[in-house]
């Protein structure tokens, strides 16, 4: 019960909730960077060379945006704003810099107020990074959501700060859904967390916990009755594997982009051509298996 809104959502006609999606790595930097462009664990294009999500997108007529409750500069996000660097709008919240802690200003509801008056927007691309779950895991979410209480002392602030994230996520997709000509919104986890054996997301103990992930896509009625053969393909893969630096296939898919470079027809999972399997697909970057 630790995701409410995201549960009750899932049954919904216009929503579908992946059951078997894995991140490419357990750290943020890693994972973001692929996921975020061409750069996937199956190819053999060099990271500095590849196109990021927000450079086809704009180059395609899209208006980008990046907000975040993330840092903009230190060891572990510097990398990740220089793909946010590159769209038209950007709103860093979170101050702080360096890496001597994983504080914020602000919790992640700081994201709702900072979303864009789309009015006058035809294409837009928004992408919100939150802090999450990040740990320490009762810096994520206000004294009010203390919810759980028995497990363990760090399980139940983990749990708080996921049903705090869960709630997040509902009020940035009402608040988006208002819009007349809203279209859909994508939500993944950068990594899991192994808690249980309080080893975080440290990629030299990795556990298949630190990498299955959620992803849930919500589509308006009229993006489905537009596009009603890619919400159908990617219903019908509810329970493929699959990892998310090949998110660039999708999106630039869902995006309606076309003759992008990069792509293949078997890693896009809005396609039926999509093969991806447990068996071929790898995490920390080709070095392991999914499990």
């Amino acid at each position: 019960d630790t995701t409410p809104w995201m549960s009750e959502e899932a049954q919904k006609p216009e929503a579908i909730l992946f059951q078997n999606a894995y991140s490419n790595h357990t750290l943020t930097v890693p994972v973001l960077t692929y996921a975020l462009s061409e750069k996937n664990q199956y190819n053999n294009v060099p990271l500095e060379k590849a196109y990021s999500l927000m450079e086809i997108a704009k180059a395609a007529g899209y208006d980008t945006f990046w907000i975040s409750n993330q840092r903009k500069y230190g060891a572990w996000d510097t990398p990740v704003a220089e793909i946010a660097s590159t769209a038209a709008h950007q709103a860093w919240l979170n101050e702080r810099t360096g890496t001597h802690d994983l504080r914020s200003d602000y919790y992640d509801d700081v994201l709702i107020k900072a979303l864009p008056d789309l009015t006058n927007e035809k294409n837009a691309l928004i992408v919100i990074h939150l802090m999450g779950c990040h740990g320490s895991y009762a810096d994520r979410y206000p004294e009010d959501w203390k919810h759980y209480s028995g497990k363990s002392d760090v399980i139940d602030k983990y749990d708080n700060a996921v049903r705090y994230n869960d709630y997040v996520l509902q009020q940035i997709y009402e608040k988006l859904k208002e819009n007349p000509r809203f279209k859909g919104f994508i939500y993944f986890s950068d990594h899991g967390e192994d808690v249980e054996h309080n080893y975080g997301h440290e990629a030299s103990k990795y556990t298949a916990t630190m990498s299955h992930i959620p992803l849930f896509m919500a589509f308006s009625p009229d993006f489905q009755a537009e596009r009603a053969q890619t919400v159908e393909t990617l219903r019908s893969h509810e329970n493929s594997y699959w990892t998310n630096d090949l998110l660039y296939d999708v999106m630039t898919d869902i995006l309606g982009i076309q003759g992008v470079p990069g792509t293949d027809l078997n890693w896009n999972l809005a396609l039926s051509q999509y093969s991806m399997t447990k068996d071929t697909l790898r995490t920390l970057h080709g070095k392991q298996a999914l499990q």
